[in-house]
């Protein structure tokens, strides 16, 4: 099993190689279906919070009394993104499409366009509005938790059931629902190139030499907040703005099974992140065995299948090409970090 532990201070270390050059650093945690990804995610979030949580205890620090003092800057984050057409806009905005824009959502070479609207810039890709991401210049973070740590799951990027009934096939779209060509792979890599943008901004410079002590005192004000969507399992579809990242947020965790992954617009991910040099990739490598005795499990716990064997059956027919896809598919380089998770 992962030691949490043991990762907390290894990602902690990245940060202290990065605090003068990086105000963030990017966390990858990749892994096939049931090997704990989104678990090890969660638990590392968790942790790297509550020791920042625990130094401002100790330290006396109130989060109302923190002083968001500095300022970055202007960055553009959306590179040459161009405004939505009206006709795109139109497609979004009428009831029959439910906000998705139907002769996209299996052209994985579109350009996500921006929506600049109500204080805001929503970015969209070629899973419409389900899988939208919105960015803020003028929100005030200082209302945010003062976590330095944020979980960015893949799982939003599930292109919703409508636009897999709008597939070519529609039936093996949906049986195949999980296999990268079911992710809005054309915005997931647009919100990659955001984070990366601000990963390289250039944080204050001070003299304390305990990283949090520096952390705390170097959060920038004015770092835009991105809200980008969750997934919800009761509904079986993405929910927008579950997630916000904000000034706080110096450790970028992302999780999900194509971030490693070679072909087409995954395959940019890796290299995005790797030339902000400020990156860990955590590859989970695991026994097929023990992930699908997890994922037929979870597809019998949440209603999916009535029985463990149709749960095997399940895991066989889509979950297990998906691991083998990204077992065959996963990028090589010496700096991806391989870890056990059985």
């Amino acid at each position: 099993m992962v030691d949490i532990n043991q990762l907390t201070d290894q990602v902690l270390q990245l940060l202290k190689e990065k605090i003068h050059s990086n105000y963030r650093i990017a966390v990858l945690i990749v892994g096939p279906p049931g090997s704990g990804k989104s678990t090890v995610a969660t638990e590392l979030c968790k942790n790297l919070n509550s020791r920042m949580q625990t130094y401002l205890e100790r330290a006396g620090t109130k989060k109302s009394s923190l002083d968001l003092k500095h300022s970055s800057e202007s960055i553009d984050l959306l590179g040459d993104l161009t405004e939505i057409s009206s006709a795109l806009r139109d497609e979004l905005n009428n009831e029959t499409t439910g906000g998705i824009l139907v002769d996209l959502v299996e052209n994985k070479s579109f350009r996500p366009v921006k929506w600049t609207h109500n204080d805001k810039t929503v970015i969209i890709g070629r899973g419409g509005l389900a899988n939208s991401i919105s960015i803020s210049e003028n929100e005030n973070n200082a209302s945010s938790p003062v976590e330095i740590a944020q979980v960015v799951p893949m799982d939003g990027f599930h292109l919703s059931r409508r636009c897999l009934d709008k597939f070519q096939d529609p039936i093996w779209a949906h049986k195949r629902r999980g296999s990268p060509d079911t992710f809005d792979s054309n915005n997931f890599l647009e919100l990659c190139k955001v984070i990366s943008k601000t990963c390289m901004i250039k944080p204050p410079q001070t003299s304390e030499k305990e990283l949090m002590e520096i952390i705390a005192d170097t959060f920038i004000d004015n770092v835009p907040s991105i809200s980008i969507p969750g997934f919800d399992h009761a509904k079986k579809d993405p929910d927008v703005g579950s997630y916000c990242i904000s000034s706080f947020n110096r450790i970028i965790i992302l999780e999900g099974l194509y971030l490693l992954y070679d072909t087409e617009n995954w395959s940019h991910i890796y290299p995005i992140f790797e030339n902000t040099d400020a990156v860990v990739a955590l590859n989970i490598d695991i026994d097929e065995a023990v992930i699908e005795d997890r994922v037929a499990k979870r597809h019998l716990q949440s209603g999916l299948v009535e029985t463990l064997e149709e749960g095997r059956a399940k895991f066989e027919s889509n979950d297990l090409l998906n691991a083998r896809s990204i077992r065959e598919h996963s990028i090589d380089s010496d700096s991806i970090i391989q870890i056990r998770n059985d």
